[in-house]
């Protein structure tokens, strides 16, 4: 039963892996068959396409990992790669933070309902003591926000550290994807660094499947 029940939750991460790559794909195709009018708002309204801008990063932090990086050509295109890395950062570490604070004020109860609690469990499980640097390492590499569950749910790390850590952590990805995404053919490369870490994901996960999958069911499968 419990075997039974483990791979349900792999198959459950695996449709979730795949969600987010459609997801991801859609969006980008979206942006960038709209990416004229877009730039067109935002030169007509500076401020109100950059709080846009930002609310959606938050959004994006919070329940839809990923989803406003097609985006980022876009900004970068408008306000140049400067100003747009500082105002992604802007939004995403806001974004971060408000899901630090979901975790934090109100727990598993919820969070359970935004992500998956086995992942941020396994995530969990990896944290040094050394939390500042590591979050700041760990952004570099995971601008995505399932680190901001677990250190709200699972660590009494305080907000202004957090937001710190998270700031020096993500502004270095923000300032690449802005300066990629400026280039001729920034959407492209977006989308292909998208569909690279989709897949080396889904590898990731397999590979730890097969890994932990008991010995007669491995010989079962062969």
């Amino acid at each position: 039963m419990h075997y039974s029940s483990r791979m349900a939750s792999h198959r459950k991460e695996y449709l979730s892996i795949a969600l987010i790559g459609i997801v991801l794909v859609t969006a980008l195709l979206l942006v960038r068959s709209h990416a004229e009018t877009l730039g067109t708002f935002i030169d007509a309204n500076p401020f109100a396409g950059i709080l846009l801008y930002i609310l959606l990063n938050v959004v994006d932090a919070v329940i839809a990992p990923g989803a406003t990086l097609p985006l980022i050509p876009v900004a970068a295109r408008a306000w140049g790669h400067i100003a747009a890395a500082l105002i992604t950062t802007v939004g995403w570490t806001a974004g971060s933070l408000v899901a630090f604070l979901i975790a934090r004020r109100w727990g598993a109860p919820l969070v359970r309902k935004i992500t998956s609690m086995e992942r941020l469990r396994r995530v969990k499980k990896h944290l040094p003591q050394d939390l500042f640097w590591s979050i700041v390492l760990l952004r570099l590499v995971m601008p995505m926000d399932v680190l901001s569950y677990v250190i709200g749910l699972f660590t009494n790390m305080t907000w202004a550290k957090y937001a710190l850590a998270t700031a020096l952590g993500l502004t270095p990805s923000a300032f690449v994807l802005a300066y990629l995404g400026k280039l001729p053919h920034g959407f492209d490369i977006i989308a292909g660094g998208v569909v690279v870490v989709v897949v080396i994901a889904y590898i990731v996960v397999a590979r730890r499947d097969h890994l932990r999958l008991p010995r007669a069911a491995r010989h079962r499968a062969a």
